[in-house]
């Protein structure tokens, strides 16, 4: 922001003229944005002496341009749309003009604004609270084509812009003027039929605010801009924005005797690179900077090979009383049998699966210390570390857990805990309507319940413990699909993407399925983490069951999911589930044999989202973070960053695209590749973290030139006391070690995150060395998953970011550098009422939000995925606060406006 006006050595000699003339002098005692400095443009061509002084006798201009994208330029080849044309012809006229805003969109150097893409009316009311400091003295405003398009509320349309024009006098000031123009044509009947009678409205508006006493003129744009005017049917081309600048400039004319001196801004603390962010301040780029880039695995077919009968059990009773579970391991399914011994008490035999379709009867049975009915019982992981655990599902619907202590080995189960009460009942669910299932991916199972109809209602199992701390409710996460009963409803995670699938098991062991997908929808909690289904199908088939049964009726109960295989699907998964048939006979004795036959899954599909790929970093070293899209092996595409700040629909973010521009020496999970600036250079280097190794670090070094292109140079151990112990979860965000520059001197260091959010590690200096720091940051109840490092107020260090999983808010801890605070040997400032500074609006899940440096201002821009299927994003500017201005050219040129007849 220009605060205060550097003077030129002919000012000095202009100063000395006006005072011999003080006649010719306007007073400006206000015209200021800090009280102790003026903010006017430069006088072009300083050697017309003549014109300097009438401009000298004209108030200053402080100009807001408020409203949605058709203000900020959406449309115009520049971006500036019709606001570098009014400003310039009133630069030409000899107005000093300072345009005002929180967000900056175009090409012009004073690209200050007040617009974001896709709001009405409320919104922009809203939006218009964030620059009453900035006092304009003259606000241009175009609002509403957003409440036509989705037909909201728009017979209260004018009540509602009426209100934010009072509140711009009472909080601003009474004298400030307004131009408001009429909506401009649009291109879908609907919106257009709604159009005419809003239009009229707005027009009464300014008639009786003008009747009043108010300060405010209208800009008809009616019958003077029409659909030829517009490129899309909504924003105008390039002539279209010379016509509406024209009309702007039409109504000014009548306005201009009415308009005094802007009054100071109040701007404390509002200038240079380092400001606060504040959720809504974000400056669009514009238009999509992510269209569908990265590739996926598609939707889920299955196909299966039947592997015959595996083994033959005889029994004395026939009672569903087989289990697959995974107590031993998790990649391989265990078979249970509920057993209830000669003391009255349940235990399971344990028949051990011990790979490749092979089983053991091991000698001491299972004991989970309940006696939970056959019909209630459930085995499922509940805390999350990969083995299951068990539940009690009452006749209430009230659930019991033991816990698994995953000690077995050899002949001897693991040890079970019990626990009690996991969750309470609710008696909108009894047992028959209780699921449990991991919806979310987190690897904890979640509370569901099922409605008449086949919806399902889930709570999320919160937190790290073996027993939830919280409950979140997620709301209808699935919809029935009219299957006729709720019996057959299961949730299984069929393609061993970690998420459980929606199935349906007939009377005849025919299955349909719904795959379970992350969504980037934003919701909150009550109506959040929402889920992207997509039905399976049978290889070839578009329709029908993913499995076909087709075996005598009523065998519902004796159909399982099982990893019998275990066989994953690919790299980085986990294991597929195989489908089970206990077949069932009675023999003439009484004896009830079973015969567990199985078909190994051999689906694919359904597991890769093009979402899950995206990294962000500065691979080139000019100081804007490129693109990487990294497939789950490792291998990356790269997509220069193209310096435009600001694009339209036809443009790219992004330069041409180098396919494989790394390829890893071996397949490596994309999770455990981290893009990170390792020696200080600038540039962005690769570093691998070991899973299987306590993730201890491997690099490729990044030897770009602009001239030669990308060159590795791999380090095998560069840095050996670097060492953690945590593992990764389930979920493509939970992850055990994150690399920041946490001190600010250029280089990564390396951040160990427990579970519970606790994170130490080790500093590296400018020679290469480290420093182990036994705590960064003390836990803070936030998952793992939904933190963030990132440098949000551009004073070098980076910042801890906590992103609210439902809304996408994100949330800051500012780095205040070296100092023992609360345990942690860095200072993480908190507000004064406690907790995090409200940073980032969101608009999608948090697990789509990410924070690299777009513009190379060296501050963390919101970079959000708008669905996780075709990759799209959009993206928000942290630009630091205050106005941006000066004119563009020293010479102001006359500009080509259209003016109205």
């Amino acid at each position: 922001m220009k605060l205060t006006h550097s003077f030129t050595s002919f000012w000095g000699i202009l100063l000395h003229f006006l005072l011999l003339n003080t006649t010719l002098v306007h007073a400006h005692p206000h015209n200021v944005l800090h009280s102790q400095s003026r903010s006017h443009s430069a006088v072009p061509r300083v050697q017309e002496e003549h014109k300097a002084l009438e401009k000298r006798a004209l108030p200053d201009l402080r100009v807001m341009a408020l409203g949605a994208s058709i203000v900020f330029g959406v449309g115009s080849s520049d971006g500036n749309g019709f606001r570098k044309l009014l400003r310039d012809q009133l630069r030409y006229s000899g107005y000093n003009v300072d345009m005002v805003g929180t967000k900056n969109g175009g090409t012009m150097k004073d690209n200050d604004v007040e617009a974001t893409s896709g709001y009405v009316v409320s919104q922009i009311h809203d939006a218009s609270k964030l620059s009453y400091k900035y006092k304009p003295n003259l606000v241009v405003i175009n609002a509403g084509t957003n409440d036509l398009v989705h037909n909201i509320d728009t017979g209260n349309q004018h009540e509602r812009l009426k209100s934010m024009l009072l509140d711009l006098w009472s909080n601003i000031s009474e004298k400030t003027v307004i131009i408001l123009s009429t909506i401009l044509p649009v291109d879908k009947p609907d919106a257009e039929s709604l159009r005419g009678p809003v239009n009229t409205k707005y027009r009464a508006v300014v008639s009786e605010l003008r009747k009043q006493g108010k300060p405010i003129f209208l800009a008809d744009l009616d019958g003077f801009m029409t659909l030829d005017d517009l490129g899309d049917g909504t924003h105008p081309t390039d002539y279209g924005f010379r016509k509406m600048a024209g009309a702007f400039w039409s109504a000014f004319q009548e306005a201009k005797n009415e308009i005094n001196d802007p009054l100071p801004a109040d701007l404390a603390g509002d200038s240079g690179k380092t400001c606060r962010k504040s959720p809504g301040d974000g400056v669009n780029a514009g238009s999509q900077t992510q269209r569908g880039s990265g590739y996926d695995d598609g939707t889920y077919e299955h196909d299966s090979q039947e592997m015959g009968t595996l083994m033959t059990i005889t029994s004395d009773w026939d009672r569903d009383q087989w289990f697959f579970a995974r107590i031993f391991r998790s990649d391989r399914d265990d078979l249970l049998g509920w057993v209830e011994n000669s003391a009255g008490n349940v235990v399971y035999a344990v028949r051990r699966n011990d790979g490749a379709g092979k089983f053991t009867k091991i000698n001491t049975d299972l004991d989970v210390h309940d006696n939970c009915k056959i019909k209630g019982v459930v085995f499922i992981d509940l805390n999350g570390d990969g083995l299951d655990d068990f539940a009690c599902i009452g006749s209430d619907g009230a659930v019991y857990a033991s816990i698994n202590q995953g000690n077995g080995g050899g002949d001897k189960p693991p040890t079970f805990v019990y626990k009690g009460l996991w969750r309470a009942a609710d008696s909108k669910y009894p047992q028959s309507k209780v699921r449990l299932a991991d919806i979310d991916g987190d690897g904890r199972a979640d509370f569901c319940g099922l409605a008449d109809n086949g919806d399902v209602y889930v709570w999320r199992n919160g937190w790290i413990d073996d027993m939830p701390k919280y409950w979140q409710a997620l709301g209808k996460r699935f919809e029935g699909k009219g299957m006729g009963n709720l019996d057959g409803t299961r949730f299984e995670d069929i393609n061993g993407d970690g998420r459980d699938d929606w199935a349906w098991v007939g009377d005849q062991g025919e299955t349909f399925l719904w795959t379970n997908h992350r969504s980037c929808g934003v919701g909150k909690e009550g109506d959040g983490l929402k889920v992207a289904w997509r039905p399976g199908y049978y290889k070839g088939k578009t329709s029908g069951p993913t499995h076909t049964g087709g075996f005598a009726k009523g065998i519902r109960n004796r159909i399982h999911f099982a990893r019998i295989y275990g066989e994953p699907q690919d790299f980085g998964l986990l294991g597929k589930q195989d489908y089970v048939y206990m077949e069932h006979s009675k023999g003439s004795d009484g004896k009830h044999t079973f015969k567990m036959r199985v078909w190994k899954n051999k689906g694919y599909g359904g597991t890769k989202l093009k979402g899950d790929g995206n990294k962000y970093c500065d691979m080139t070293g000019n100081g804007r973070d490129d693109y990487v899209w990294v497939l789950s092996k490792g291998e990356m595409d790269f997509y220069p960053n193209a310096g435009k700040d600001f694009i339209t629909d036809k443009d790219s973010y992004w330069g041409p695209m180098q396919k494989a521009f790394f390829k890893p020496p071996r397949d490596l999970d994309r999770r455990d590749l981290h893009l990170t600036d390792w020696d200080g250079d600038g540039k962005c280097d690769i570093v691998w973290v070991d899973p299987d190794n306590k993730n201890h670090v491997s690099v490729w070094k990044n030897n770009y030139t602009p001239g030669g292109g990308f060159n590795w140079q791999y380090l095998a151990n560069p840095a050996p006391e670097l060492y953690c112990p945590e593992k990764r979860g389930i979920g493509f965000q939970d992850l055990p070690v994150q690399f920041a520059d946490v001190t600010g001197n250029g280089l990564s260091d390396y951040l160990c995150i427990e579970k519970n959010g606790r994170i130490w590690g080790w500093t590296q200096d400018s020679k290469g060395s480290w420093t182990y720091i036994d705590q960064f940051f003390g836990t803070k109840g936030h998952d793992r998953a939904n933190m963030h490092f990132a440098d949000v107020d551009g004073d070098g260090r980076d910042d801890a970011i906590w992103v609210e999983k439902f809304s996408g808010d994100a949330f800051v801890y500012y780095n205040k550098g070296r100092k023992d605070v609360a345990g942690s040997r860095y200072h993480w400032e908190i507000q004064e009422r406690g907790g995090p500074f409200p940073a980032y609006g969101g608009s999608y899940a948090g697990s789509c939000q990410y924070f690299p440096d777009l513009n190379g201002d060296g501050r963390a821009d919101l970079h959000s995925i708008q669905a996780t299927f075709p990759n799209t994003a959009v993206t928000a500017y942290n630009i630091c606060g205050g106005n941006r201005s000066g004119d563009d050219s020293s010479d102001i040129k006359k500009p080509d406006l259209i003016i109205p007849p």
